[in-house]
């Protein structure tokens, strides 16, 4: 079985080689006989195999174990203090397929195409997906899906949304992301009596991006003139995808023969592939086709001047009309002064639609509490979990996390997923799957909760959508948001 192999992230190719030597590890010391191994008998023990070591010892998190941010107590003017001297670095992780949407790259969706029944349609496929998943058939089956005919109707679209998405302004969500950014950034320049242009010229920012659509992403910001940011203060970095393993003999292999197999390995790939050389670029506004790429210790010099950094989603929809969320900020950085790293908040899990993610715990073996995955729980059932993470993680003196995770690598795990072999034909493989939020083990980490505990806001599934069309609108409802839309493109910069 041996020692477990290291993971390499100094760059694609040992990164690469060195997950299959983990997972082949990981498989090893699981079977009893690795050449007999078959891909079914992986997908029928991946929770097992993924489960996290000390989970015989995970309690429920209790609240005094928290740190509790008091909104309306803490103060806030050291955080608008970072903000308008630059030195809160913006992440914005938009790479993501939303496969549970079903709908593409995350940064493009448009919802002002999609009309209340398809939204509707959207909704009854994935209960009925959920039903078929769960194992019910025939005649329960058939009583079942008239069931949910009957109750996803577009009357109670139309409710939960607040009106019709087809009323919405033509903008995708990527782009109502950064615009909210920036339509935050040059108010608060504005109550603190500074040139919003100038602030706004100061802010740093990384834009995770797919290589599916990159180059599209990259002329939207070109269209948007970088959203007033500073083109050379605005990085970017095209996330890569990985060919699906499977196995021969008890070894691991990449199948290249086709590209329709390929995948994204999750979230944490994406912060280890930071670390790699020449992946962080900027390009040059007159043309995007010219990109300039930074070395990791480049990278690493950027970080450290900045007093935090926020790794930012674009399915959050709370953002839509909160991109600057102040006593979060601070909070963050009062705890960065006592050495903490990262700062993770917890939120409650979604009622209407319980969702994996990060979960809260006590690990009594490490006498701490820790940010465990779900698909690291076993068989915890989604809507068993209490303490959800929000993915909105803090990394105060983001520089310390950088390099915590270029020396160590995060830990991995995986999930047996269907892909297309080179016929064309339906087949599983083997992915690996990294969490950005496994860095709660590498660094000192403090976990947060609100006092006034709200649900977990994210667009994560069809359920959620009504929601986000409801987000939207408010965001559009903001004042002056509509005249900001028009003028940021002509480098205007009014009192929002």
């Amino acid at each position: 079985m041996g020692t477990k192999p290291k993971i390499h992230i100094d760059c694609f190719e040992e990164y690469r080689i060195s997950v299959l030597r983990r997972i082949e590890w990981m498989l090893h010391r699981h079977f009893r006989d690795a050449k007999k191994i078959a891909m079914r008998d992986i997908k029928k023990a991946q929770l097992e195999l993924n489960a996290y070591e000390n989970f015989a010892y995970l309690d429920p998190a209790r609240e005094k174990q928290i740190v509790v941010l008091d909104d309306d107590k803490i103060g806030t003017s050291k955080a608008e203090k970072s903000i308008l001297e630059g030195k809160f670095f913006w992440e914005h992780a938009a790479a993501g397929e939303a496969t549970r949407l079903g709908l593409g790259t995350k940064y493009l969706l448009e919802l002002g195409k999609y009309s209340l029944e398809e939204i509707a349609v959207h909704i009854r496929e994935e209960a009925f997906q959920e039903l078929e998943k769960n194992g019910v058939k025939g005649k329960e089956l058939a009583k079942e899906k008239k069931k949910i005919k009957k109750e996803i109707t577009r009357k109670k679209i139309l409710d939960i949304s607040g009106d019709d998405p087809k009323k919405l302004l033509t903008i995708s969500l990527g782009n109502r992301h950064m615009l909210q950014m920036a339509y935050d950034v040059c108010r608060i320049a504005k109550e603190n009596k500074k040139n919003p242009k100038a602030v706004l010229a100061k802010q740093s920012a990384l834009i995770i991006l797919n290589e599916q659509t990159a180059e599209e992403i990259l002329d939207e910001f070109r269209n948007f003139n970088f959203f007033g940011l500073n083109p050379r203060k605005v990085f970017f970095m095209v996330q890569r995808s990985f060919h699906g393993m499977y196995i021969k003999q008890g070894c691991l292999f990449y199948d290249q023969t086709t590209e329709k197999n390929k995948r994204l390995h999750n979230h944490g790939q994406m912060v280890m592939q930071k670390a790699h050389d020449n992946v962080i670029f900027r390009i040059d506004p007159k043309n995007i086709g010219q990109k300039t790429y930074l070395r990791s210790e480049e990278f690493e010099k950027i970080l450290s001047e900045h007093d935090d950094l926020l790794s930012y989603n674009v399915e959050d929809l709370g953002y839509l009309t909160c991109a600057v969320d102040l006593p979060s900020l601070a909070l963050a950085l009062n705890l960065g002064k006592k050495r903490y790293n990262m700062v993770m908040e917890i939120v409650a899990q979604n009622s209407l639609k319980p969702q994996k993610g990060g979960a809260c715990f006590f690990d009594r073996k490490l006498k701490r509490l820790v940010m465990v995955e779900t698909n690291h729980l076993k068989n915890i059932k989604n809507a068993d979990i209490k303490h959800l993470n929000k993915n909105f993680n803090h990394y105060p003196n983001p520089v310390e996390a950088y390099r915590a995770i270029k020396k160590h690598g995060l830990p991995i795990s995986f999930e047996v997923k269907g892909g297309f072999n080179q016929s064309g034909d339906p087949e599983d493989y083997l992915y690996a799957c990294p969490v950005q939020g496994d860095t709660n083990f590498l660094v000192k980490t403090a976990y947060i909760m609100r006092k006034n505990l709200k649900p977990i806001y994210n667009w994560k599934s069809p359920a959620t959508t009504p929601l986000a069309v409801r987000a939207m609108f408010e965001q559009e409802a903001q004042e002056g948001f509509r005249e900001f839309i028009r003028d940021i493109k002509k480098g205007k910069y009014r009192n929002y």
